[in-house]
Formats: structure tokens, sequence, C-alpha cells
């Protein structure tokens, strides 16, 4: 089934088809002359009436201007494909962060959700949308191989995930269901979770699995990190910007240290990169960037910066300073949080018993379908071969002895 994005447009291209199809009916030709006595007073140029006729002329020129137009009103009312209507649309938001206990139950309680569901969320310090048959098989390999070292999760960027995921989805069912499978432990909330959560409207599903032991009770010991910063050149994980901008507030934790950054690096690193299991994301910017990464190299731990500190203002003498270089500062293998959310914030995750109708939900942001080029291309093809039929007609032999024969005799 094909939508139109901004219907207006094909409306206005069907308007204009219509009126070109109009002029299709007006001719103009060559009127009948004959010899009158003074027409040697008027000047010796042809002679062109207006009529109006029952057939339009000029056929094929009239379809490729037709088809011109509207190619060029379905581009601009931006069609897509829509897949077949659902009375729900699920979308599943997996927690792989280090606070997951026991992976096999983690792929045993997430199974009975993917299968069917409409999109998936996986997370830890960051979320990513993946297929749902991909996030299957994922978690049945991981429950199956060795347990690795993982990230600290955020339960913020999940729900800002599943937030888009269900703008996307929302207009092939009626009603989206979030569901999300996690420990929810006191690491993986913040400040702002709630504040994201009342965004989504209905119900939220949460599925609770087994926390991890912290750190301090499975005698993991706290390690100092090194630090190092890309301005001081010791690092190749950073590469200047090609162009400088300035951005308002960096993460590092729980601390948020608002200032105008100037930005001159960027991480060298992939999307790849990020998910070794020795390299995770620990500062960010507010946009999201990576503002500082943290490695493990054998038995040490290397808190790499992109970070370029003001140079001007008070930002150095706020208390909120202090909290962030501390942050900086805090071991790698500090004592982790996996004490459970309390009800009440659970309850509020979990909002109303209703599910959340999909026109509740907010549309995503309009960018051009691939059908645009298609259309815009087939339109500029027909342009051409009009172009091309013109001139074709024009160089006719028959049209040039039409236009001799149709030549206003003067007498003498």
């Amino acid at each position: 089934m094909i939508q139109f994005l901004i219907p207006g447009f094909l409306y206005a291209a069907g308007a204009v088809a219509a009126g070109v199809i109009a002029l299709h009916f007006l001719v103009t030709e060559q009127p009948k002359s004959d010899v009158l006595p003074t027409v040697r007073f008027f000047p010796d140029v042809v002679a062109r009436s207006t009529s109006v006729t029952l057939r339009p002329s000029d056929l094929w020129l009239l379809l490729l201007r037709v088809l011109t137009i509207l190619l060029i009103g379905a581009a601009f009312a931006q069609p897509r494909f829509t897949p077949g209507h659902h009375p729900v649309a699920r979308i599943v938001v997996v927690d792989l962060s280090r606070a997951v206990g026991n992976r096999t139950e983690l792929a045993d309680s997430a199974r009975p959700y993917l299968s069917g569901a409409a999109a998936a969320v996986v997370f830890s310090d960051q979320a990513r949308e993946v297929a749902p048959s991909i996030v299957a098989d994922s978690l049945d390999a991981s429950a199956s191989g060795a347990e690795s070292k993982r990230a600290r999760g955020a339960l913020t960027p999940a729900l800002i995930a599943a937030l888009r995921a269900a703008s996307r989805v929302r207009e092939s069912a009626d009603s989206v269901e979030i569901v999300v499978v996690s420990p929810f432990v006191q690491e993986e909330a913040d400040a702002a979770t709630t504040t994201v959560r009342a965004l989504l409207p209905g119900a939220l599903r949460t599925v609770r699995v087994a926390a991890a032991p912290s750190a301090a009770a499975s005698g993991v010991t706290a390690r100092v990190p090194s630090v190092e910063w890309a301005d001081s050149g010791a690092t190749a994980l950073w590469a200047p910007r090609a162009a400088v901008d300035t951005i308002g507030a960096v993460r590092a934790g729980d601390v948020v240290l608002v200032s105008p950054f100037v930005r001159r690096w960027r991480l060298e690193l992939g999307p790849d990169s990020l998910t070794d299991e020795s390299t995770r994301v620990y500062a960010r910017w507010a946009d999201g960037e990576p503002a500082a990464v943290e490695r493990t190299i054998g038995a040490d731990c290397v808190r790499s910066l992109g970070i370029s500190m003001p140079t001007t203002g008070d930002v150095v003498l706020r208390p909120e300073f202090e909290g962030f270089l501390a942050a900086l500062e805090t071991p790698c293998n500090a004592a982790h949080d996996f004490t459970p959310l309390a009800p009440a914030f659970m309850a509020a995750m979990q909002g109303p018993d209703q599910l959340a109708p999909a026109s509740a939900l907010q549309p995503r942001a309009t960018h051009m379908t691939p059908l645009v080029p298609w259309l815009l291309a087939g339109a500029l093809v027909l342009a051409l071969l009009e172009l091309v039929v013109r001139r074709r007609r024009a160089d006719s032999p028959v049209v040039e002895e039409l236009s001799i024969a149709n030549t206003p005799r003067t007498a003498a």
C-alpha cells in the first residue's frame, strides 16, 4: 500500500494537469485566406486564430506533459510503502548491560515477546534499534557463550530509542505496546528517566530478570584510571574536526556540566569499535556524540577525553566542575549499585493499564522517501522526451509543406 505524506502536492498537480488538458482543446491554426484587393495594405505576417475543438490536439505531447506534472506532484507528496495494518504493534527493549545476572534467563524472558514484534531495541550505555530476529539469535548465542565484560546500563537512552521506534510503527497499528526486559537496578536510572517515560503514552510492560551481584560482592578490585587528553596529542583515538563547533553541555556518569564547550575533536573509532568489550563510551556531549571513552588495556584502565576545557568564563570555579572532574576520576571497577529500583519508581514506569493508542504518539519527522528520486528522474526523462517530440514535429517535412501552403498570399 502506498501512502502520501503530503497529499496536497498531489492534488495541486492534478489541478495543473487538468489545466494543461483544457489548454489542449484550444487550437491555434492558420485561418482560411482569400485574395482581396486591399490585402496589400496589411503587413506580411502569418495570421493565427484560436478556436475550441471537441478533440484535444497533440495527444502525445498532452500525455507527456500530464505524466510529467503528475510525477513531479507525486514526488513532492512524499509517497512511501506502508506495511499491513495490525491491531497492536509491539516494541521490545532488551537490557544487555552488566546488571543482567543470567543471560539464559534474559533470552528466555525476551524470546516470547520478540516473536512477532514490530521493532526491537537493545541497550547498555547506549541504545540502538535492531531487527527482532537478530536480537533473538544474538540472545541465544550469548546465553550459550562465555561471560564477558559489559557496560553500565542506561534506561533513558533506551526509552528514547523506543519512543523513536513507536513513532515509526504508529502508522501500521491501532495501539503500540512497549515491553522492557531488564533487572531495573538503581545504576540504570537517572534524573531524566521519569521525564522521558512521561513522553510515552499508555502502559509500559516491565519484565524483570535477576540482577548480577555487585562488584564488591564478587571480589572485583577497583582500579584508578589514567587519564589522557586529546589536546595533549598523546592518543590517536581522536581526530581534529573538519568544522569546529560549540555545544552546551557534557555528561560523565551522573554529572552534567553546562558550559559553551568548543568541540575540536571527534572520535576516530567506528561504531563497531564501541561494541568491543574493552572499549566503552564514558562521557557524551549533549547531542549524544562520545566525549570520552574508557579502555581496558591488560590490567590498566585508561580514560581518553576529547574535551577541550573552557579557557574563558567562570565554569572552572563552579562546584559542578569539581564534580565533573571527580566523575572522570571514578575508579573503573567501583562497586556497582545493583539494588532494585523502588516500587514507586516501577509503578511510574509501568504507567496506566491501557496501551498507547497510535494516534497519541508523535509522528516522526518527514524526510525524503526512497521513491522521490525515482519519480523526479522519471519526470526529467519525460520532459526531455517532450523536447525531442516537439523538435521532430517542427522538423517534419509535412509541417513545413503545411506552413508553406498556409502562408497568406498578397495581391500585387
